[in-house]
């Protein structure tokens, strides 16, 4: 701590301490130094101190002919006497000169000492806009041209030296200036006049700090700017290049100027260039402050900052410079007010006393040191601004320190995590070959024990089944643990390969039966030779190989054929396999380091070492591969190994007639097809188990196959697809599935999007959808239920979690079925106590005048409270004809009420046993009735139609009533009635539509639904 205080008070005597001992060093001189002053526009330097000593500065009282440009006294005797102007200074308050634009001629009178001769100078910084300088009646330099309108001058105000010789004890001095550029004119600088050496020494100091600032801001700006190419993360980085950048532009336009000689440029565009540039140094420069400690900001003075820039940089563009020009004061503002929020901000970040809190301090200090010169030079207080430039620096410098200083803690703590990570690799390394030993040994025992049961011919048992399966997982399970041994054992070089004589039909054939597939094959054995081939090799390695390339091909496949085949030829034994892609699973360039890169899934990390391994297995084994391409775009990866003579097998103590004969191995075509699937297509696909029907998505069959093998237990039937597009093909029927389970990696369609496009047309409560995951990322879980999964099972899972998820949410199901079905009979009871008490007055009126009627409507009356009251019939669907049967009963009695106001067409074309959801069509029925056409007078015609569509059956109630309005029809297709959306969800449910509403205001409405044509009559719920 006391080393730190140290440090900030060095910092604070060379950056606060010494400027201001400068700045009061300077005023003082300004205020006490006993210096000539013209008066009278006469200057006296006969006495006191002479021009030997140093340049002078013609600072006093100087003649002032407004409107004239005069060259010598001849000229000047002429005029009436003129009003006398303090230089340096504006001349707006001038008679004439009020709005600063204009034509005028200064005129000074200097006497010397007598005997002064030789040559001597004249140094100006800042006349505006347009000067010319005579002495003793001679043009001895100038800027630009002055004239007595704007189209006569051409500004200039570029600083400059003139030398002359000087004869005499007096000299008259005629300065001609003209402006019609910018809001102030005059000579707002002083004039210096001296002799040729101080003259010529002034002007090279004031060029080398020209150069010098100029240099410090181009320097760090081409190294930010640079270094943000390379590191575009770092937001502030350009924020900060771009403040040295805008004032590398501003020191350039301002002081000696003399990069502008090298450009031929307007002195009003280097106006607006100055106006700019000074904008967007302080907006980089807040800017930047913010983006390095964002949390200090406020965002309300961001967005000010950047109006202000945006307004002044608009204004430097369009606005003539003598309107923009009058802004200075408003520029003044709005420069103090960046800078103090500058302040604000960093002062802020170092009271939390956090890192590179010294940095900070000396950045507070250089901007507190540069709006002290900026606010005394705006003011006219102090002429010499030294110090502005060595705090600018002095702030950049801060601020390159503070960046290399962060980008070397970075760089420490990218040292500290590589050897952190190459300490780690290698106890992973130990730990996955411990690991594997331990794990390879129950493999086997597994795999040994699935082996147990005797094979029967014909069709196996649902233990055999069950067995297969544990013998497949766990048989690839050794391949993988034999793969993560060997990837350590080859690295390390102690990997051994045990050669005998191996039967490569048999190894294949055993590592063929870990792939079942359902339907038709997903890889076929061709031809094999008639003779068993002999290897003389490692079996178990040979079988990783086999293993390994098999699984690659299938995996990315898709839908194409994997083709394998055996030949001898030559001495060879060649393994072919045919597949899409095949050609690249021996091309790894990667490092071995790099096989546990981050950015890689868990499936391609493992995908990768066992294609390493592999290729390294081969080349152990002595063997070779070759890649060759076919017409139809497959690619076949042949593989090949030095054949095993019958003689050596002899040697081995192994006869060939011990091997399997070749016409078991094979024959003319092996093709595997699980027998469980077998059976399993030979039943309806669309039973359901007794606790609900659920749809298993993942390209792993033989994981899904074990899952469902664990769902049978507790009496769910499933069904397994291998891709998104098969699953959204089979959920076209919505009431086909309870559940639907989704592995989140898959290769046409991942888990995600497929959530998503269920989510298109299924609710949550509709559909549950689980999703399995890796758990390798937090952020998993959080994406998929924000796609619209219910719940997410992380693998691997106990068999316990896995009953209980999925018994939550076909609980799920069963709870939203029995809602609807609640929700179905409380539309049947609920009679509208108007519409009854209507029918019996009607009934009342017509049994007085027609009997046989009035009966026939007791009949229509009662059959429709008979299927309203029918709480027994809570079926799913009922018949066409008893949904149009009530509707009949319904319409009967209206039109008996509203006689020739109601009238009734039906279109019916299809079979009256086709299943609709109950009470589907007679509410949409009574909705036309009630708000339809009975608002209109003259009433209007009710058209039930059930027509035939393609692939299914249409529905629709129209009538030509007064219509929905737009507003209300967009809030009843959002949220509806209670009956419209029971109606609405129950197809959901069951066909994956909903209810479509069309209206047309004063023409009327159509209501309309489809039902897929081979939906029958069910007539229980589930």
């Amino acid at each position: 701590m006391n080393n730190y205080w140290l440090k900030l008070c060095v910092s604070f005597i060379f950056i606060i301490l010494l400027p201001a001992c400068w700045i009061a060093s300077e005023l003082h001189g300004v205020l006490t130094e006993q210096k000539p002053l013209a008066s009278g526009g006469v200057m006296d330097l006969r006495q006191g101190k002479t021009l030997s000593e140093g340049e002078i500065r013609l600072n006093g009282e100087w003649l002032l002919y407004e409107g004239q440009l005069l060259t010598s006294d001849r000229e000047a005797s002429s005029q009436p006497p003129p009003p006398m102007l303090t230089v340096p200074g504006v001349w707006n308050g001038a008679m004439g000169l009020q709005g600063g634009l204009g034509t005028a001629t200064y005129r000074l009178r200097v006497l010397l000492p007598k005997g002064t001769e030789g040559i001597y100078g004249i140094h100006t910084t800042n006349i505006r806009t347009a000067n010319t300088i005579y002495v003793n009646g001679k043009e001895v330099g100038g800027s630009g041209r002055p004239g007595f309108q704007r189209a006569d001058t051409m500004s200039g105000n570029m600083p400059y030296v003139s030398y002359f010789q000087l004869e005499g004890d007096e000299v008259e001095i005629y300065v001609q200036v003209a402006n019609y550029s910018y809001a102030t004119g005059g000579i707002i600088s002083p004039i210096w006049f001296g002799t040729q050496e101080a003259i010529a020494r002034s002007r090279e100091i004031n060029l080398f700090e020209y150069w010098m600032t100029a240099g410090g801001f181009l320097i760090p700006a081409v190294f930010l700017l640079l270094f943000f190419r390379l590191r575009r993360r770092e937001a502030p980085l350009p924020q900060l290049g771009g403040f040295c950048v805008s004032c590398l532009i501003f020191v350039l336009t301002h002081g000696e100027k003399a990069a502008l000689a090298l450009l031929s440029l307007h002195y009003e565009e280097v106006l607006r260039i100055q106006l700019i540039s000074s904008a967007f140094v302080y907006y980089f420069l807040a800017r930047y402050v913010v983006l390095l400690y964002p949390r200090f900001g406020i965002r309300l003075l961001n967005r000010l900052v950047l109006l202000v820039t945006m307004a002044l940089t608009l204004a430097g563009i369009g606005l003539p410079t003598s309107l923009f020009s009058r802004w200075e004061a408003l520029l003044l503002v709005c420069s103090f007010l960046s800078i103090a929020y500058v302040i604000y901000v960093l002062v802020r970040a170092i009271l939390t006393q956090g890192a590179h809190t010294l940095a900070l301090a000396v950045s507070i200090q250089s901007v507190m040191v540069m709006l002290a010169v900026y606010l005394l030079s705006g003011f006219g207080q102090l002429e010499n601004q030294t110090f502005l430039p060595y705090a600018i620096l002095v702030f950049s410098a801060s601020q390159a320190y503070l960046i290399v200083e962060r980008f070397a803690e970075l760089f420490r703590h990218a040292e500290r995590m590589s050897e952190r990570l190459l300490r780690l690799d290698e106890q992973k390394d130990e730990f996955m070959l411990n690991t594997s030993y331990e794990i390879r040994e129950p493999l086997h025992g597994i795999v040994n024990l699935a082996q147990v049961p005797d094979r029967r011919e014909g069709s196996k048992s649902e233990t055999e089944d069950r067995l297969d399966l544990i013998q497949g997982i766990a048989r690839r399970l050794s391949y993988l643990v034999d793969d993560l041994i060997d990837f350590n054992l080859l690295n390390s070089g102690e990997a051994k390969y045990e050669a005998r004589i191996v039967n490569v039909q048999s190894v294949v054939r055993t590592v063929l039966d870990m792939y079942p597939s359902e339907g038709n094959s997903r890889w076929v054995m061709e031809k094999l030779p008639e003779h068993t081939l002999l290897l003389f090799a490692d079996e178990r390695r040979l079988g990783q190989i086999v293993h390994n390339l098999i699984a690659y091909a299938i995996s990315h496949a898709r839908d194409r054929v994997v083709r394998l085949a055996l030949q001898e030829e030559g001495g060879q034994v060649t393994f072919f396999v045919r597949a899409p892609g095949i050609g690249k699973a021996l091309d790894i360039e990667r490092e071995e380091s790099e096989f546990y890169a981050t950015d890689e899934t868990a499936a391609e990390s493992a995908e990768r070492v066992r294609l390493s391994v592999t290729k390294r297995l081969i080349e152990l084994g002595g063997g070779t591969w070759r890649t060759v391409e076919s017409d139809d775009g497959d690619e076949t990866l042949c593989i090949s190994w030095p054949a095993a003579s019958e003689a050596e097998a002899r040697i081995e103590g192994q006869a060939t007639s011990d091997w399997m004969p070749a016409d078991e191995a094979g024959g003319e075509m092996y093709a595997y097809t699980a027998p469980s699937e077998q059976a399993a297509e030979s039943e309806d696909e669309t039973e359901r188990g007794a606790q609900g029907s659920i749809l298993i998505v993942d390209d792993d069959r033989l994981g899904a196959m074990a899952m469902g093998q664990l769902l049978s237990d507790a009496r769910i039937s499933c069904r397994i697809v291998e891709s998104g597009a098969e699953a959204l093909a089979l959920l076209t029927d919505a009431g086909r599935f309870d559940l639907v389970i989704v592995d989140l990696v898959m290769p046409d369609i991942s888990g995600m999007e497929l959530v998503r496009r269920i989510r298109e047309h299924a609710m949550l409560s509709e559909l549950p959808v689980l999703l399995l995951s890796e758990g390798r990322r937090q952020e998993e879980s959080l994406v998929g239920f924000r796609a619209g999964a219910n719940d997410i099972l992380v693998k691997p899972y106990e068999v316990a979690e896995l009953k209980a998820r999925v018994g939550t949410l076909l609980q799920l199901r069963s709870s939203i079925k029995n809602l609807v079905r609640t929700e179905t009979a409380f539309l049947q009871a609920q009679i509208k106590p108007h519409f009854l008490f209507n029918a019996i007055n009607t009934i009342m009126t017509v049994c007085r005048l027609e009997p046989p009627r009035a009966e026939e409507l007791l009949l229509q009356l009662s059959r429709y409270l008979r299927g309203s009251f029918d709480f027994g019939n809570l079926a799913q669907s009922v018949p066409l004809r008893s949904e149009l049967e009530l509707v009949r009963s319904y319409l009967a009695i209206e039109s008996a009420r509203f006689e020739d106001r109601l009238r009734v067409e039906y279109y019916i074309e299809s079979k009256e046993w086709i299943g609709v959801p109950p009470l589907s069509i007679q509410p949409l029925v009574e909705n036309a009735v009630r708000h339809g056409i009975m608002r209109r007078p003259q009433g209007g015609t009710i058209r039930v139609r059930v027509m035939d569509g393609e692939g299914v059956w249409q529905v629709a109630v129209e009538d030509d009533g007064v219509g929905i309005p737009p507003d209300r029809l967009a809030e009843i297709s959002e949220t509806g009635g209670v009956g419209l959306a029971n109606i609405s969800r129950r197809l959901r449910l069951m066909y994956g539509e909903q209810l479509q509403i069309e209206s047309w205001p004063g023409e009327g409405t159509r209501v309309s639904f489809i039902i897929p044509k081979g939906v029958e009559y069910e007539s229980d719920f589930d």
